[in-house]
């Protein structure tokens, strides 16, 4: 530790630079860092809902809830899918893992549920 010291006290100009550019550094990333006034703590979360009135719960979850829920099983990031079938409503929650963003999420969902519509219609 000492030969670190009185080579630092030695080369002081190299020193300089050295904090210099460690400064410059630390501008630049302070700049370009991405800074949230209140910062969401929680994962990516995605809610389907659906309704169909005059069905019953067993109904809905046949015909609705469960054919939504194997089809967003397949989606990528996806740590897990919560569902709930009532009389006539459908609540399919799909929670992604952090490393997909709140619009990547919901994009991945809204592009699931077309293909969807199209195989339903």
């Amino acid at each position: 530790m000492q030969a670190v010291i009185a080579n630092a006290l030695r080369q002081r100009v190299l020193v300089i630079i050295l904090g210099a550019v460690l400064m410059v550094g630390g501008l630049f990333a302070y700049r370009t860092l991405n800074i949230e006034a209140y910062p969401d703590p929680v994962p990516p979360l995605v809610d389907i809902i659906t309704q169909n009135p005059g069905q019953s719960s067993e109904e809905i979850e046949r015909y609705i809830t469960v054919p939504i829920e194997i089809q967003m099983a397949g989606l990528p990031y996806v740590q897990a899918i919560r569902t709930i079938s009532l009389f006539g409503l459908s609540d399919v929650k799909v929670q992604f893992t952090y490393d997909v963003s709140y619009q990547q999420a919901s994009q991945m969902v809204k592009k699931k549920k077309k293909k969807k519509k199209k195989v339903l219609c």
